[in-house]
């Protein structure tokens, strides 16, 4: 397998610059998802990275030997896209061999191959069915199959689960980590879908308006963002963020008479550009209460989202809207009565200048 290195390219589509100075090192057998959304720069560094597309500056390497001036099939890198690109006429067998015979492997050679991937991918059944027998899922996995029989150095992944169904795309999900584990293949894939980059990525790359927002496991991205993007993209439902004052020990919401006790030194360790900040916390850090208790005050619930295993109940408190996720049927309607408190430990400070989480440097 490869480590790959992305350093600072450049790539510039007439006037209009799509990444800026992305420095990027996935490891050999890592599993790096890019996150972002739609025109943030991902795909174009995937395909900087498979030779489809140039970069205007800057470096490529693959296990340490450069490649930005070298063709696509010149890079040993597989490339599964977003549709599923089988040839129709042929049958599995031979579109996963297609590669194979391309590089004249002899038919024993090719029978193996085939056979290992094929059971890999439990496909095996459909060897000799044309594409249009196949079920969505089977087809992304036949394409999966061709890009991998030829052991590639690694397997990069533009939104491949993107056109299937619901449960095809959680199942396939299962597939890849499993694949992925099974081969130990360093793979890269884009996708939009945070609950994609958080259930197979050892790293997250985040990107943005084709900057790079923040690099890490995901536990790291989601329980430490480094700015405001990242925080409201990086979760689901989205981080609740509203306009604060400090006082003291006593944060305080726009318009809320009274406020939230957090550790007065703390607050005082925050730095920001002085055009005001902002506070950042998941729903899970919402608390709610029936009954009035220390720490916890009243407000009003405007909506209910019943989810099956819990609930996202929003609550009015001055004149912000708070998501919190609470136990199914905890709220049984809108205007009902509640307590909120928040969860100190689980707050993130922003400033609303550079919009840099001041919680991590403080």
């Amino acid at each position: 397998m490869a480590q790959i290195e992305v350093r600072n390219v450049q790539k510039f589509f007439g006037a209009n610059q799509v990444l800026k100075d992305l420095n990027l090192t996935i490891e050999d057998g890592e599993f790096v998802v890019m996150l972002g959304q739609s025109g943030g720069g991902k795909t174009t560094a995937l395909r900087a990275i498979a030779g489809l597309e140039t970069v205007t500056d800057g470096k490529i390497l693959i296990d340490g030997v450069e490649v930005q001036d070298r063709k696509a099939a010149d890079r040993d890198i597989a490339f599964v896209f977003q549709s599923f690109s089988l040839y129709p006429h042929m049958t599995v067998r031979e579109n996963i061999a297609f590669p194979l015979r391309a590089v004249r492997m002899d038919a024993a050679g090719r029978d193996r191959a085939i056979k290992e991937v094929a059971d890999t991918l439990q496909i095996t059944e459909h060897l000799d069915r044309k594409p249009s027998a196949l079920s969505g899922g089977d087809m992304q996995r036949v394409a999966i199959g061709r890009a991998l029989v030829r052991h590639p150095q690694a397997l990069l992944m533009d939104e491949p689960l993107g056109v299937l169904d619901a449960k095809l795309r959680e199942q396939m999900r299962t597939e890849l980590k499993r694949l992925h584990i099974a081969r130990g293949s360093t793979s890269v894939y884009v996708t939009h879908d945070q609950i994609e980059a958080m259930s197979l990525a050892d790293r997250i790359v985040i990107l943005h308006d084709g900057v790079l927002q923040q690099i890490g496991a995901p536990d790291e991205v989601y329980l430490h963002p480094t700015n405001l993007f990242v925080a409201k993209f990086v979760g689901s439902p989205m981080m609740n963020v509203s306009d604060v004052e400090l006082d003291g020990a006593v944060v305080r919401l726009t318009g809320a008479d009274t406020g939230f006790a957090f550790d007065e030194a703390r607050l005082a360790r925050l730095r920001n550009t002085g055009g005001g900040i902002s506070l950042g916390i998941r729903p899970e850090a919402v608390l709610l209460r029936h009954a009035k208790a220390k720490g916890y005050v009243e407000a009003l619930t405007t909506n209910i989202e019943p989810l099956g295993s819990h609930d996202i109940v929003d609550v009015r408190l001055g004149d912000t809207i708070l998501r919190a996720r609470t136990t199914s049927g905890f709220v049984r309607g809108e205007g009902q009565k509640v307590w909120v408190s928040l969860d100190p430990s689980q707050a993130h400070f922003f400033d609303k200048q550079n919009e840099l989480n001041l919680a991590e440097a403080s």
